[in-house]
């Protein structure tokens, strides 16, 4: 049974505050300053207690992979689990992530900017 994830952000909103990164584990930089942090700097931070990144957008806490995917695909996966290769062990969401419980069809958005 699939897990319920909260709503995404919209994707312009996204795509104002993070560009997609090759630089850090997480997969993504600040496109901006914000709240201590400089614009090229990582996006995310660990949570230790269970090995994945974290970032908040607008005062609510989301999983980096899940921002990535959403990036990179343009599929919001807001009714589906984004999953980390079983290879992955590090969760490095440079690498390869994957939709899965696709429950309903999803729409590719395109981005307004």
């Amino acid at each position: 049974m699939p897990r319920n994830y909260k709503k995404m952000p919209e994707i312009w909103r996204i795509e104002e505050l993070f560009k997609l990164s090759d630089k850090y584990p997480t997969g993504l930089e600040w496109s901006i300053d914000k709240a201590g942090y400089k614009k090229g700097d990582q996006a995310g931070k660990i949570n230790k207690s269970n090995g994945y990144y974290f970032v908040s957008i607008d005062n609510e806490s989301y999983m980096v992979h899940r921002i990535v995917y959403y990036l990179r695909s343009g599929l919001c996966p807001d009714r589906y689990c984004v999953q980390h290769s079983f290879l992955n062990r590090i969760k490095d969401n440079r690498l390869d992530l994957k939709a899965t419980h696709l429950p309903y069809p999803q729409k590719k958005l395109t981005s307004y900017v």
